[in-house]
């Protein structure tokens, strides 16, 4: 008796083809690039913020080396009852915590992105903030060491406001 399908006990099995690895890798790469880089801000959901013009409109060169700081109107009076809101990477924040954060930041940035480009704190201040807030925030930022302040503005004629 002979058998039409004879099971060969010494063929092994086939490798897996991977010739669509590096297809799968960069798409991966592309949406992680992608996802990461728009990031916006959750600022709006704790305060109004109206921005002061400007004459002159600088870019930031390393944007990943820059701490992000907000003071504006709060839109919840009842949670947060003070004048103005200040938010350190869109989280509400007070004053004193202002050095903790700057050294958090450096902390998590690249050690040699650091000694090259240094930590960046951008400032965006509704226009109608009092200057004693403003200065009060630059002294903390001055104890913390971190006098690279960048400060946001919409471009146009700072007199029309």
């Amino acid at each position: 008796m002979s058998h039409k399908f004879k099971r060969e006990a010494n063929k092994s099995t086939p490798a897996v083809s991977t010739a669509a690895l590096p297809d799968i890798v960069f798409m991966l790469l592309f949406f992680f690039m992608v996802a990461a880089s728009i990031r916006p801000s959750d600022y709006q959901q704790f305060i109004e913020l109206e921005q002061a013009k400007t004459s002159s409109v600088t870019d930031i060169v390393k944007k990943d080396m820059v701490a992000y700081l907000y003071l504006g109107v709060p839109k919840n009076k009842s949670q947060y009852p003070q004048d103005f809101l200040l938010l350190l990477n869109d989280k509400p924040a007070q004053l004193s915590e202002i050095r903790g954060w700057i050294g958090d930041e450096l902390s998590t940035k690249n050690f040699n992105d650091l000694e090259k480009f240094g930590l960046t704190t951008q400032m965006t201040i509704d226009r109608r903030a009092k200057v004693g807030y403003v200065q009060a925030i630059k002294e903390q930022l001055s104890y913390a060491q971190a006098f690279n302040v960048s400060y946001a503005g919409i471009e146009g004629n700072p007199t029309e406001q």
